[in-house]
């Protein structure tokens, strides 16, 4: 996830995280380029947006120009990786591959997550001449009824299904390894009892990986119940056993973390790490956020990362105060295990105690011998 923080930007990192400011670019930047999509997934919080207003959103989608300057910008200032994600589905802007060539000229890794309704032969050649680096397809179900059921149009299935297929066929007729292909499977209520048959779809169809990611939804009716968990633990198990099987990799253990004993003593690193930046230029936190630190289309991405409102957030997270948009997230659970040093300054006592005792925030030795960095 976020292993890619290596040795040489640990120190700046938590210089950063200890003074509070964002002199450090982060590690990876979400594009939401659009708010269009062609499905109607049932936990999707885009369903409460009317179609009528996407429609209109296309005025203030941020130009191939503006987004370019931005990929430049974001490489120059050290961002390691461009994620270009929802909002709706990607794939609808016609300029997509522009941007994603750009990424890859700029050096930078690129990971996309489409739901795959509309690649084509022409885009998935793309994807492997330009060395993209992963695509993640969402899928949520490996049969087409549950999957349409969730997605909310008929004949899709069969669609996404040949496309996940054809990109791997295609990776090993050019004899590539990229791009590396991924299906993320939102789990809930209403498919927790296939896991088992996601990893056997991976299998058929070629992907490399399956990342079961936890709903996010007002519906509580989506949600799995703690009465569901017994049985939902039991076939993520032998999912994994199957996916060890396979070769195929799959992040039991991550999802396992969610429901775990969230600690009341902690930060999250989200907003030194990954902030979003949807399709009118407004740059959020992260993927649970709405709160605007700024605008990207007047103002450079440095401008609104380094700047006071986003400084004043990252103090409020330092101090263990965290603003009503995280309440029923774990991110920081899983970041302080993925993140260099996570464990050892999670804790917002530690981070202050080091703040205000005039000693520096942390010790070469210390990053040295720590057992957790393997990054």
């Amino acid at each position: 996830m976020f292993g890619g923080l290596r040795f040489r930007n640990v120190i700046p990192f938590y210089v950063s995280v200890w003074r509070c400011r964002g002199f450090v670019p982060p590690l990876e930047v979400s594009f939401k380029p659009t708010l269009r999509c062609n499905l109607r997934c049932v936990m999707c919080p885009q369903r409460m947006i009317p179609d009528g207003v996407k429609r209109a959103s296309v005025r203030y989608e941020l130009s191939t120009g503006r987004y370019c300057t931005m990929i430049d910008e974001l490489a120059g200032i050290g961002t390691r990786r461009i994620h270009i994600v929802g909002g709706g589905e990607p794939l609808l802007r016609e300029d997509i591959m522009e941007l994603m060539w750009r990424v890859k000229y700029c050096g930078l890794e690129g990971v996309l997550t489409t739901n795959g309704v509309f690649l084509n032969e022409g885009k998935m050649r793309g994807l492997v001449d330009m060395g993209w680096d992963l695509v993640n397809f969402s899928v949520d179900a490996p049969y087409a009824d549950v999957y349409e059921a969730i997605r909310g149009v008929p004949g899709t299935f069969e669609k996404v299904f040949s496309n996940m297929k054809r990109l791997s066929q295609l990776r090993l007729e050019l004899g590539r390894v990229k791009p590396v292909i991924q299906m993320g499977c939102v789990v809930m209520k209403s498919n927790y009892k296939f896991l088992e048959g996601m990893v056997e779809l991976a299998r058929r169809v070629g992907v490399d990986a399956v990342s079961f990611n936890m709903c996010w939804s007002e519906d509580s009716s989506l949600l799995i119940g703690r009465e569901d968990l017994p049985e939902f633990f039991s076939h993520l198990k032998a999912a994994f056993k199957k996916a060890v099987k396979y070769s195929i990799r799959v992040n039991a253990g991550e999802i396992l973390l969610f429901w775990g004993r969230k600690s009341t003593d902690t930060i999250c690193f989200r907003p030194w790490l990954s902030p979003d930046i949807w399709h009118n230029g407004d740059i959020t936190p992260c993927c649970f956020s709405r709160e605007v630190m700024g605008n990207v289309r007047n103002r450079s991405f440095r401008e609104v990362w380094d700047g006071e409102k986003f400084n004043n957030l990252r103090k409020s997270f330092l101090e263990g105060k965290f603003p009503d948009f995280c309440k029923n997230c774990n991110w920081s659970e899983l970041l302080s295990y993925t993140v260099p040093l996570g464990r050892w300054l999670s804790a917002p006592k530690k981070l202050i105690k080091l703040k205000f005792s005039q000693t520096r925030p942390l010790a070469l030795e210390n990053v040295v011998e720590h057992p957790t960095l393997h990054y």
